[in-house]
């Protein structure tokens, strides 16, 4: 397997979940991955800001805030929802992600909660659904005031894995302050 960083846009095509994350092995710790609130205007008409970060060398793009039921990229208004993510990752020659929320709606919150639209929360449906639109990689995580905790993105570890196989990377974690 290339090591990510010596990868054309072309090795990205072929690639499973799999076969990423063993290129991204390969590269020893040097992959970059930046994160892009895929709902936010761009900085400039005419390109997306998941562009902007692949031109200043982003190995990957992981796009924030995007819901699976609703799909939106700011910068590719005119492609129809089912073919965003593929557009985006044929602009970029980089593989892309998005974040799911493993919200656990038993957990006592310390804080009022934002209510996710389902379609930003990690389900089975959900996660089915980032497949069928060609998702990379899933980064099952928690942005502030979601109820997320680590026992719920553990149990959302096996259910993507179970749903993914090999055809999405799965990768987890949150920080607490």
């Amino acid at each position: 397997m290339k090591r990510i960083l010596n990868c054309l846009a072309s090795d990205f095509t072929k690639m499973n979940g799999k076969d990423l994350k063993a290129s991204i092995e390969a590269a020893e710790g040097r992959t970059m991955i930046a994160e892009i609130v895929c709902t936010a205007t761009p900085l400039y008409p005419g390109l997306t800001n998941a562009e902007y970060a692949a031109a200043f060398g982003a190995d990957m793009i992981l796009l924030n805030m995007f819901d699976v039921n609703a799909p939106r990229i700011m910068g590719l208004e005119d492609v129809p929802a089912e073919n965003l993510i593929r557009k985006l990752k044929v602009l970029l020659g980089r593989p892309v992600g998005i974040n799911l929320e493993p919200v656990d709606v038993h957990a006592l919150p310390a804080e009022t909660l934002q209510k996710l639209p389902t379609g930003r929360i990690s389900t089975a449906d959900s996660l089915k659904r980032a497949k069928e639109l060609g998702v990379d990689f899933i980064c099952l995580t928690g942005n502030p005031q979601t109820g997320v905790t680590n026992n719920e993105i553990m149990q959302a570890i096996t259910t993507a894995k179970t749903i993914c196989d090999d055809d999405c990377m799965i990768i987890a974690g949150k920080t607490t302050l």
